[in-house]
């Protein structure tokens, strides 16, 4: 196995220019330098140990996500998204499911502590995580969604409030008189933040019956509790629903209740996933911007220690308006 003096032999440099090129400093290295030793690497089949690179350093390049449910397609859609990009700058990306689990997201929490990972990014179960572990250990921490401890940990994420309260006003436009606000499970702040904006766009609206149900975020749980409020004689004539997941689920209990969509009921969803399209029909829903969100949080991440000061960003999001709903409202742009 070529090792780096030899790739600095082939290259007529020394050992160290070769360690600045593979690790990116800490000297800048000449183009026509940089390119010898590349090229000699390449000649000789060398290739940098991780193990060393990450002794030496004292950085193993690799970030840890974890996420509630990576069978959900916006977790999986974010954590692909996370990992070109942290790829690009040459980390791995360890993803951790918490399968909807505050225990299990301890274990993954603790695992990737000893893993000694160089951050992390969170999308918790929990309103309010136990990031301390991460703290102690000198691990920053981003979270991808409302929190409440910030004041120690950073977040990215897009105003819940102003886009239930954007996707209800949809609704309310095309004239539906009873709408449905489907939260999640818990009484996180979230769900307070959607609930928040549904509440507003409906204050104003008047004759507008309206009220909250719940349900897990998955497509069963929410099919099942979409199909005993459909099933009764007051079922409302819009449902906006907080995940996209939900919102398939909502999809199928009005098929399976008689229902057409949208003549029959209208919904709305929440996270802008891929299935949207293909959904039937399709499906319209406030766009997250997740590539953007995966690139800002790993350029967050890139130089940031726990005893920086927290960021907290609200990136902007796109209101889709798609035949689950009516399509865009009349007067609409």
């Amino acid at each position: 196995m070529a090792t780096a003096r030899d790739v600095a032999r082939r290259a007529g440099t020394s050992t160290a220019v070769v360690s600045y090129v593979f690790n990116d400093g800490p000297r800048g290295v000449a183009p026509a330098t940089r390119q010898k030793v590349l090229d000699a690497a390449a000649e000789l089949g060398y290739r940098p140990n991780a193990l060393a690179r990450s002794l030496s350093s004292g950085r193993t390049h690799s970030i840890g996500l974890i996420v509630p449910d990576i069978c959900n397609p916006y977790f999986a859609e974010l954590a692909r998204a996370i990992e070109d990009a942290a790829g690009v700058r040459g980390n791995l990306l360890l993803i951790a499911d918490s399968a909807l689990s505050a225990e299990q997201e301890r274990r993954h929490t603790r695992s990737l502590v000893e893993r000694q990972v160089d951050s992390v990014v969170l999308v918790s179960v929990c309103d309010e995580p136990d990031l301390g572990e991460f703290f102690e250990a000198g691990i920053p921490v981003v979270a991808l969604h409302p929190i409440s401890d910030r004041e120690r940990a950073s977040s990215i994420t897009i105003d819940y409030e102003a886009a239930a309260q954007r996707a209800t006003e949809h609704l309310l436009a095309h004239g539906y008189g009873s709408i449905v606000l489907l939260n999640g499970p818990v009484e996180s702040t979230g769900a307070r933040q959607h609930r928040a904006g549904f509440d507003r766009a409906v204050a104003g609206a008047e004759g507008v019956r309206a009220w909250t149900i719940r349900s897990e975020i998955s497509r069963h749980d929410a099919a099942e509790s979409a199909y005993a409020l459909l099933s009764g004689a007051d079922r409302p004539r819009a449902v906006y629903c907080t995940t996209d997941e939900q919102a398939f689920g909502v999809l199928y209990a009005a098929h399976r209740a008689g229902l057409t969509v949208p003549d029959d009921l209208a919904v709305v969803g929440f996270d802008g996933t891929r299935n949207c399209l293909v959904s039937i029909p399709a499906l319209t829903t406030v766009q997250q911007p997740t590539e953007a969100m995966a690139r800002r949080v790993v350029e967050i991440l890139a130089d940031r220690t726990v005893d920086d000061t927290p960021v907290h960003e609200v990136l902007g999001f796109e209101f889709v308006a798609r035949a689950s709903s009516g399509g865009p409202a009349p007067g609409s742009a």
